[in-house]
């Protein structure tokens, strides 16, 4: 019982969010974007979009990754609802390019114009390469692909796609702006391939068929087909950082992926479109990641497509304090048996 109670003081404790919290930025010495929401801190490089988010004030907190890695069409001419790598046409390395980051600016509600956040964008700064199967190549310019890089001051409920999603404090949400990619066949998809990491880097992924847990030390290989993510129901999709066996944390990041996505074409005609996804385990360079591939279909010329993944922090418990907690308890048990037992002792006569 006593453990219980433990359990559950640490896991109210464990709750990221802070009410009110305005969300702050400021820029170091490398040029790194650092970016506070509630309890959360999101460092982005200065000149890649990769990011590192941690609990802000959390003593022995863990760290996690997400790098925007790449755009990948690949053709779906075999039956391919998902991204399957040998089906890969044509692939964009955002590490090839250079990123900026624009100034903060305050997020505003559309009807009252008060300020409810703070917000940057972070853009592709020169031009992007596409290395194509069949040359020649095609590139993306400045301005194509942006994060649109949000946090607000509470909780907020925000309708994407007509559907409610919610943001709370301990979480950054990001737009992820496509205004071109010249696809070579209009039957072809679209991969953006984001790469995850954490010092214990095993994943939970919340799908239709249950959890599933991914050990993203070990490499699956190229002989492992990339996994289909299948959707739950809900509106956002849910990939979790797992906590290690041993750890002090208190806090789980998490990656959401709302399971649509909008297009609006050269005209302004907004449409909504189905996201799918896949995954695998696997290198890319010295460490292993788990790599999640977020799928849109075709898009015409002309027309822009965003999507809305975001990062954060839930509520976790910290197994050292559940370890030392039950050791306590097993130890204070041990006590009063051994109390109970002399007692006992006492309350028998002498023998003659």
């Amino acid at each position: 019982m006593l453990l219980g109670v433990l359990a559950l003081a640490i896991s109210v404790l464990a709750v990221p969010a802070v009410a009110g919290a305005a969300p702050t930025g400021s820029v170091d010495s490398a040029n790194r974007i650092i970016f506070n929401s509630g309890s959360l801190t999101g460092v982005f490089e200065g000149n890649v979009p990769h990011i590192t988010f941690y609990a802000t004030n959390e003593l022995g907190r863990t760290t996690y990754q997400l790098n925007f890695r790449s755009l990948i069409e690949f053709s779906t001419s075999s039956g391919e609802s998902t991204y399957e790598s040998p089906a890969l046409v044509a692939v964009a390395d955002f590490d090839s390019a250079s990123w900026t980051a624009g100034n903060f600016y305050p997020v505003k509600d559309k009807t009252t114009g008060t300020t409810i956040g703070m917000g940057f964008n972070f853009t592709l700064n020169n031009q992007m390469t596409i290395v194509e199967k069949t040359p020649p190549p095609q590139s993306l310019k400045s301005g194509d692909v942006v994060l649109v890089v949000k946090a607000y001051n509470n909780t907020r409920t925000i309708t994407v796609n007509g559907q409610s999603v919610t943001v709370n404090t301990a979480e950054i949400k990001i737009d992820f702006v496509l205004k071109k990619w010249p696809f070579v066949s209009t039957s072809d998809k679209l991969a953006l391939q984001v790469n995850m990491h954490s010092d214990y880097n095993h994943f939970d992924l919340d799908q239709s068929t249950g959890t599933t847990t991914v050990d993203a030390a070990n490499d699956e290989g190229a002989t492992v087909m990339e996994h289909p993510y299948t959707e739950t129901s809900k509106t956002e999709q849910n990939v979790r950082y797992a906590s290690g066996p041993a750890t002090s944390s208190m806090n789980i990041g998490f990656f959401h992926f709302v399971n649509t996505a909008t297009v609006t074409s050269a005209s302004g005609t907004s449409q909504s479109v189905p996201v799918v996804a896949a995954y695998k385990a696997e290198k890319d360079g010295p460490e292993t990641f788990l790599k999640l591939y977020l799928v849109y279909p075709y898009f015409a010329s002309g027309s822009t497509l965003v999507h809305d993944p975001s990062f954060g922090l839930q509520g976790g418990l910290p197994t050292l304090y559940i370890i030392a907690g039950g050791a306590g308890v097993a130890g204070l048990a041990a006590v009063l048996v051994i109390r109970h037992r002399h007692l006992q002792v006492q309350r028998f006569p002498k023998s003659n």
